[in-house]
């Protein structure tokens, strides 16, 4: 449905009265039922906390801002204790005593419950609500005993959940006051209720926080005691270490000194031995060279005695593993004649080379092999003397460590260490405990700054509640209206209609009730009634039409969407209203319709003349301006009349002969009879009437509409106008 304001404003009108008088009801009931509500009296307290002053002082002492997160926290835990189930429930065993000790002002009327029990019953009830409250019970359901206490409660709206309903605590802006407010038919009853309340939360925060306070105190006592304890055992141990350290240091400075002679004689052994070992290093670098040249390498020597060389250098590997073998066993004699053994072999075997040299060059090579030899004893001789350096570090002894005074110094230090942080813990705990202590004295102390007093009653909102009654009424008749509004399916405008169809709508025409005679219609010269209308739409309908039509279009065809939607007496009225304009006009319709006499305002149906004789005779009488063929309904079908050729001649005579032909189609429950009539017609429109609907099945009459080239667009029939001016 496309909501439009102004039909939905016309629908709206259709229930103007119901619009007025609804919310006015609904006021008038309001008015009774609130004029005999009870008045109601408020009271309330004023409770300051300290919390903001505290934490604000702190703050500037510590020179940063008020931490409001945890000032809005604090206040969240205040009022949340102020509703505890506790808290309550010793408020309502006051207020029930209150009540059954004073018979003659009770606040509350007695209930059934109260009014059965007898004197003696009475007094038992008020001892058990007097064990409860000095015991700080809760109660419940479960307590409902002999004298069903619980019940007693609730039936005078004395129990937790009643009386949280009327209280409401709140903050009071961002100050540091709390709010407690209570509503009630009684005066007295909400003056008792907030301050009673107020008074024994006060207290009870009081008592809470100074036992929690000094619990922290006892606390922070005995780790303050400890911690002091632990320091003055510290201080002593440092104290007599340091006078057992004055009494041993002369023996250990002794023995640091021989420490110290131990380590100087290591590092010059190991100094030595590095010598040493540099000097190997050098001189079997030295040998490496000359056993090169030897050999022949870079063309010093010919290779003329390449047997003597081999036998050398097997020699010299020999004496290279007879002096590692000497070194390993700590010089052993027998290592050492092995060597000088090898050694005179080797020096008989270049002799004996050196003779089956060219004389040219056996000087050079004598002078090789003397250094050779001179290097290979300065290699055992440097060995030699490394392996007296590693006896005499070995007989020194490792180097030695940190020395007892230095030992003892690093003890004292340790023992320095802990006390200055045995200190610095006491220190610490003081400090919590300092604090602690201060705010013991100066924490949040909860004072009844402003108590609650009897007042007079609230302003009465009658009038409110009439307002609420009579705007709520009506919006929720205007959202019952709008919804059925739009739930509705029924078309009534053109716009809906075009809307509905996604198709033109070229115009509408209005009821005009039971006299269809359109002789009377047309000579009526009223300019304001359902007449004139009815001729004022025909003619908009007439021009749309003809300037569609043309001249060469002349065959009109006219259907809808459901039988009785006025669509013949829509044929008969065109075909008059194109007369009127001085143009032959042709009507094809059912037999046996009433058009004829509509339209000649005769009864003599002799004149009538069938379509089916016309295709048959292809003959047709004309009658001043408006000619009518009646259809044979027995004959389902046109096509089985003649053939499509025969009907095509018959329409172009009809063509040549009228200016204008309207066919009266059948409706959509007629689909066969439609699409074979629609075959003839140049152009087609289709009847709705105002305040039907287009149902789901319909749309498959308006997709084949809007499929044939030659439909138009709608006229909707029967419009409902009250007044034309």
């Amino acid at each position: 449905m496309n909501l439009n304001l102004k039909d939905f404003l016309k629908y709206l009108s259709h229930f103007k009265w119901f619009i007025i008088i609804i919310p006015v009801l609904c006021v008038v009931l309001t008015y009774l039922f609130v004029k005999e509500l009870p008045k109601k009296y408020k009271s309330n307290t004023l409770i300051s906390t300290g919390i903001t002053q505290q934490l604000s002082e702190s703050a500037l002492l510590e020179n940063r801002t008020a931490d409001n997160f945890k000032i809005s926290q604090q206040f969240g835990n205040l009022l949340e204790m102020m509703q505890t189930r506790r808290a309550i429930t010793q408020l309502s065993y006051k207020l029930v005593l209150h009540d059954l000790k004073n018979p003659e002002h009770p606040f509350t009327k007695y209930s059934r419950l109260i009014t059965q029990l007898s004197p003696q019953q009475r007094d038992t009830v008020i001892k058990a609500f007097e064990s409860r409250l000095s015991s700080q019970a809760l109660i419940s359901p479960a307590d409902n005993s002999e004298y069903r206490l619980y019940d007693i409660l609730k039936s005078a709206a004395y129990d937790d959940k009643s009386l949280l309903k009327k209280i409401e605590i709140r903050r009071s802006g961002e100050s540091d006051f709390i709010n407690v407010t209570y509503t009630s038919h009684n005066p007295d009853l909400s003056a008792f209720v907030v301050n009673t309340l107020s008074n024994d939360f006060i207290n009870y925060y009081t008592n809470l926080s100074m036992m929690s306070r000094q619990q922290s105190l006892a606390v922070l006592d005995t780790m303050l005691r400890e911690k002091g304890s632990e320091m003055m055992n510290k201080n002593a141990a440092v104290v007599n270490s340091s006078i057992h350290a004055t009494a041993q240091e002369a023996g250990a400075l002794n023995a640091q000194r021989r420490s110290d002679l131990i380590n100087q004689k290591v590092s010059e052994a190991e100094s030595q031995r590095l010598g040493a070992l540099r000097n190997i290093s050098s001189i079997e670098g030295a040998l490496d060279e000359i056993n090169a040249k030897l050999n022949g390498d870079g063309g010093y020597l010919q290779q003329d005695g390449y047997k003597e060389n081999s036998e050398i250098i097997r020699i010299d590997n020999q004496l290279q593993l007879a002096n590692q073998r000497y070194v390993n066993n700590n010089f052993r004699p027998q290592d050492k004649a092995a060597i000088d053994s090898l050694q005179n072999i080797k020096s008989g075997l270049v002799l004996t080379s050196s003779s089956a040299q060219n004389t040219n060059y056996k000087g050079l090579k004598q002078s090789l092999i003397a250094q050779k030899m001179k290097l290979e004893n300065d290699l055992a001789s440097a060995r030699s003397g490394l392996a007296a350096i590693e006896q005499q570090l070995r007989a020194i002894g490792p180097r030695q460590g940190y020395s007892a005074v230095a030992a003892r110094a690093g003890s004292q230090e340790s023992l320095i260490r802990e006390a200055g942080m045995s200190a610095k813990d006491y220190a610490d705990v003081k400090e919590q405990y300092d604090k602690a202590s201060l705010l013991s004295k100066a924490g949040v102390n909860l004072a009844l700054v402003e108590p609650g007093l009897p007042g007079s009653p609230e302003p009465s909102r009658d009038y409110l509640y009439m307002a609420f009654s009579g705007v709520s009424s009506l919006f929720m008749l205007l959202f019952a209206l709008l919804l059925v509004f739009m739930l509705n399916k029924t078309v009534v405008t053109p716009a809906q209609l075009e809307y509905t169809t996604k198709q033109k709508v070229l115009g509408w025409v209005n009821y005009i009730g039971e006299d269809k005679d359109l002789r009377t219609i047309w000579n009526d010269n009223a300019k304001d009634n359902e007449y004139a209308c009815y001729k004022d739409a025909l003619r908009s309908l007439r021009v749309d039409l003809n300037e569609i039509m043309g001249d060469d279009k002349k065959v009109l065809g006219i259907t809808s969407l459901c039988r009785q939607e006025g669509r013949s007496f829509l044929a008969n009225g065109l075909s008059y209203a194109f007369a009127m304009m001085g143009k032959n006009v042709l009507l094809i319709c059912e037999k046996g319709s009433n058009l004829t006499n509509v339209i000649t305002n005769t009864n003599d149906d002799a004149t009538s003349q069938v379509f089916e004789s016309f295709l048959v005779k292809k003959e047709i009488q004309i009658e001043n301006r408006i000619t009518v063929l009646n259809r044979d309904t027995s004959h389902n079908s046109l096509l089985e009349l003649k053939d499509s050729k025969s009907l095509i001649a018959g329409f172009d005579i009809l063509k040549d002969t009228f200016d204008i032909v309207i066919v009266d189609i059948d409706s959509s429950q007629d689909m066969h009879k439609v699409k074979e009539w629609m075959m003839f017609c140049d152009k087609s429109i289709s009847v709705f009437e105002a305040g039907n609907k287009i149902k789901k099945e319909n749309h498959v009459f308006v997709n084949y509409l809007s499929r044939q080239p030659g439909f138009i667009g709608w006229v909707m029939n029967k419009v409902q106008v009250k007044h034309v001016s």
